[in-house]
C-alpha cells in the first residue's frame, strides 16, 4: 500500500484539490497501525520517499510539477505528524527540512 502512495505522488502533474494528501496520509496511517507491519519499514518508506521527492525537485527546479509533488509530500507528512504522534520523531525532521530548503527557516 505504501508503494501506491509513493506512485501517486510520483505521477502527480497538478496541485491536488479536495484533501487528497490527507487521504493518502490515511493509507500510511492504516499501514502503520497494522501489527503485522514492521515499524522500521514505515520509517524507511518516509526516508526513501523523501529522498526521491527532493531529488526530483532538485532535477526539475523550474518545473511546477516537481514542486507540486514535493509540496504534497510535505502536506501528507504534516497530516500524519498530527494524526499519528508515534510517527512524529520520524516526520518532524523531514517537514523541518522542507521548510529549510524552501527558505522559510534559517
Amino acid at each position: 500500500m505504501l508503494d501506491v502512495v509513493a506512485n501517486v505522488l510520483a505521477q502527480q502533474k497538478k496541485p491536488f484539490l479536495d484533501d487528497e494528501e490527507e487521504r493518502l496520509a490515511m493509507i500510511a496511517l492504516r499501514v502503520s497501525q497494522n501489527p503485522n507491519h514492521a515499524t522500521g519499514s514505515i520509517s524507511r518508506f518516509f526516508n526513501e520517499t523523501n529522498i526521491i521527492r527532493w531529488n526530483d525537485y532538485a532535477e526539475h527546479t523550474h518545473n511546477n510539477e516537481a514542486y507540486y509533488r514535493v509540496s504534497s509530500w510535505k502536506r501528507l507528512m504534516m497530516t500524519l505528524h498530527f494524526m499519528a504522534p508515534s510517527m512524529q520523531s520520524t516526520l518532524l525532521p523531514l517537514v523541518t527540512k522542507y521548510f529549510q530548503k524552501m527558505g522559510y527557516l534559517d
